[in-house]
């Protein structure tokens, strides 16, 4: 198995095509009691959709906002692999992203005040387009606010590439 994170589809999308690198995580309803954890440093971004992420992401995200809507089944486009990861715990450190991601600050703000203490995870990726998509129909334990889910699909094993190249990958990088 394989290891997936489950992430708006939006931000999938954005992820996919190189326009942020960035990804903001503080852990779903699901989470065990520590929270979110980076569990993984490689992984695949299985996208998730529900209607209110169009509202609650910036007006340039509607470009990635599947339309009409997806259909129940998944499609596997991007796998990613983290380069840094961060908790910040600053309010400061994580209004100087605001750049650098989709999210409304509102959404940032939920996020960082959710749980018992403030703060946030900052993951710079690299994400990796495999050159045929896998669609597949989740089960009923892929369901649910949880980050993580395992997949039998071996992302290490398919052809591929960066969807930046170097160069473009560093210029993004830097900027965070």
């Amino acid at each position: 198995m394989f290891p997936a994170f489950k992430e708006w589809q939006v931000i999938v999308e954005a992820l996919g095509a190189g326009e942020q690198v960035l990804i903001l995580r503080k852990g779903g309803i699901a989470e065990d009691r520590g929270g979110f954890r980076v569990k993984h440093d490689r992984f695949w971004l299985f996208p998730t959709l529900f209607h209110e992420q169009l509202a609650r992401t910036k007006p340039a995200a509607a470009k990635y906002f599947p339309s009409p809507p997806t259909t129940a089944e998944i499609t596997l486009r991007f796998w990613a692999e983290i380069i840094r990861s961060q908790f910040l715990t600053d309010w400061a450190q994580v209004t100087a992203l605001d750049a650098q991601h989709l999210w409304t600050e509102p959404v940032v703000r939920e996020r960082f005040d959710w749980g018992r203490s403030p703060g946030i995870f900052a993951l710079a990726v690299r994400v990796h387009r495999i050159n045929e998509p896998i669609v597949f129909t989740p089960t009923p334990a892929m369901a649910g606010c949880k980050s993580w889910v395992e997949l039998p699909y071996d992302f290490t094993a398919l052809p591929g590439a960066p969807v930046l190249d170097d160069a473009a990958f560093a210029r993004k990088r830097a900027a965070l």
